[in-house]
């Protein structure tokens, strides 16, 4: 702790109310006009009222979350200490609440209904959860009291509302908001909601990810103001010098912070050749970078011995948890059922008030995603046949028996969240065997019918860019399509660079070599494809060795839905084995 704060640290409810009021906490920020907060709970508003514990779906088709418990160790400290995780999760076809401990306690859902909810924090005496929701359009802020059961709305704008934290007291919340096609740093009080938000950071810049330190006087948080993201302290009790950067580079994005719970260090996400948990110091300018692992998105065990972190892997997701003193594993990779976007972890109270709410409320399994019928009959060989794809544009429109229902339900989904139909005009659906093979692609998954190329165009056209993720030495990509309603109610905010193939023709020398650059993210709201497509079974592929130089290399617009097929598996399903051994140039004697 920093010498000084030693009394601000005892007293700090006193401390922040003062600062607050007379206005030396944030001094010359403006408060922030277009938040309207919502006095009281709405007239009518739907109070959350059930919780459900998730049990397997099949594999494809609604992928819930099923993660396997760890046995409890001897001697380990009890549930009440070890606490839960609170997670947002995608969960069907919205991303949905679930609390989890590897050893205490199974995945169970807390939300289940037609909307997205997101960015838990948990507040310090564990009796309330903050988090994001869409459920009347655009992205609001909530919070649901475990004990009394009910749910306050917190703002109430056009805006779109991202990561939250508490106050060390749980008197005000402090997140960041887009506006203006930027993102600031807003807190408000969560006690007093006739009280205006204070915008804590004002500028051109983006300012997000806030976590406010456990002795209240300062606030970590991620800002692209010296040109790539990195962490910057805003020290709430220093209007005169207030922002401070702790670590940064020109080659490397930092993003994520989280205080340890001793306010001594914060562990926050690198993102350079890898994406990898590192610690910082932010008080000891000397000490130099500690990497703990593999992972982003760190969160500390409430007792600080340990960090939890998303692996998040070219078509999965995992978490895993290491040791702080000798960074080994503390919890080995879990899978988890879905992507996971954010998580909090706190003790005591919590999992008490967590058992009883989930003792008194049940939520209903989301429906299935799709379900596979057989439009042909498989022929004598069990073979698979290939069916029409209705109204869709393509050279073959054409797909597997075994996977068109998952595209038609998936073309539906998009467009739906989206507003316009990505999935209606396609580079490519299935491939004909007779088709000259594209060079370097030995096992095409168009061939297979069970891969779908996306149009180029709205890549052209600047509605569609991709991200670059990097996992263990192969390339992948995000692809993001752009929404086509620009006010928060669909998609989100970019926060990292992006990755500009085009710039491969600019004339620069270096663009040319490494295959395209990158590229600070564009303005606006844009959805994860890759996400959803994921829902579905879909998977990306990997770049090929001579993406730099091939564009048809990167695969970035490839998708497909293996089922734990091979490629030559997934071919014998439709082809006769001599017309796959011709295609690839094999001689077989079965």
């Amino acid at each position: 702790m920093k010498p000084g704060n030693h009394v601000i640290a005892k007293h700090f409810s006193l401390y922040l109310v003062v600062f607050l009021i007379t206005g030396l906490l944030l001094g010359a920020c403006k408060p922030k006009v277009t938040e309207t907060p919502t006095p009281t709970e709405p007239a009518g508003y739907p109070t959350i009222e059930k919780s459900y514990i998730a049990t397997p779906a099949q594999t494809g088709v609604n992928p819930t979350a099923t993660a396997t418990l760890l046995p409890v160790s001897q001697g380990n400290s009890s549930a009440a200490n070890a606490g839960l995780i609170i997670l947002a999760m995608s969960d069907g076809a919205y991303k949905h609440l679930f609390a989890y401990h590897p050893s205490y306690m199974a995945m169970t859902r807390l939300t289940a209904d037609a909307w997205d909810d997101d960015s838990p924090a948990i507040s310090p005496d564990g009796s309330k959860i903050a988090f994001t929701s869409n459920r009347f359009g655009t992205r609001e802020i909530y919070i649901l009291d475990l004990v009394s059961n009910t749910l306050t709305q917190m703002t109430n704008s056009p805006a779109y509302e991202g990561t939250i934290d508490w106050s060390p007291d749980g008197s005000y919340i402090v997140y960041d908001v887009y506006q203006n096609e930027h993102f600031d740093l807003v807190i408000q009080s969560v006690n007093d909601q006739a009280e205006a938000p204070i915008q804590l950071t004002d500028g051109t810049t983006n300012n997000f990810q806030p976590s406010w330190s456990p002795d209240g006087s300062e606030i970590a948080f991620v800002s692209d103001r010296s040109g790539r993201n990195a962490i910057w302290l805003a020290r709430l009790q220093n209007p005169d010098d207030r922002f401070i950067e702790v670590v940064g580079s020109t080659n490397a994005d930092y993003t994520n912070p989280v205080w340890s719970p001793n306010g001594t260090k914060l562990a926050v996400s690198r993102h350079q050749n890898n994406i990898e948990i590192v610690l910082i110091e932010p008080h000891e300018s000397s000490k130099e970078l500690l990497v703990i692992g593999s992972g982003e998105n760190p969160a500390w065990m409430p007792d600080g011995s340990g960090i939890l972190a998303t692996l998040r892997l070219p078509n999965e997701t995992e978490i895993v948890a290491y040791s702080v003193t000798d960074r080994h594993l503390m919890l080995p990779p879990i899978p988890m059922g879905g992507s996971i976007s954010e998580y909090d972890w706190n003790s005591g109270a919590l999992v008490q008030n967590i058992q009883s709410w989930v003792s008194k409320n049940s939520l209903p399994q989301p429906s299935l995603l799709w379900t596979d019928v057989a439009t042909q009959s498989a022929n004598a060989n069990s073979r698979r046949g290939l069916v029409d794809l209705p109204n869709v544009t393509a050279p073959q429109a054409l797909l597997s028996d075994a996977v068109d229902d998952s595209f038609i339900a998936m073309r539906s989904l998009v467009n739906q969240k989206i507003g316009w139909d990505l999935l209606a005009t396609l580079d490519n659906a299935v491939i004909p065997p007779t088709s000259a093979p594209m060079p370097g692609i030995p096992e095409n998954w168009l061939y297979t019918g069970r891969a779908i190329g996306l149009n180029l165009a709205p890549y052209e056209a600047g509605w569609m860019v991709v991200s670059r993720e990097t996992f263990a030495g192969n390339i992948f990509w995000r692809v993001w399509v752009k929404c086509k309603l620009q006010d928060g109610s669909c998609g989100e905010p970019l926060q990292t660079p992006i990755w500009d193939f085009r710039s491969r023709t600019s004339g620069e020398a270096l663009a040319y070599e490494n295959g395209g650059e990158f590229k600070p993210p564009p303005a606006g709201y844009w959805f994860d494809f890759t996400d959803l497509a994921s829902r579905f079974g879909w998977q990306r592929l990997p770049a090929l060795n001579n993406w730099k130089s091939y564009f048809q290399g990167t695969q970035f617009s490839i998708f497909a839905l293996k089922q734990d097929l091979t490629w030559q598996q997934a071919m014998l399903e439709i082809y006769p084995r001599e017309q796959v051994d011709l295609l690839t140039g094999v001689t077989s004697e079965n």
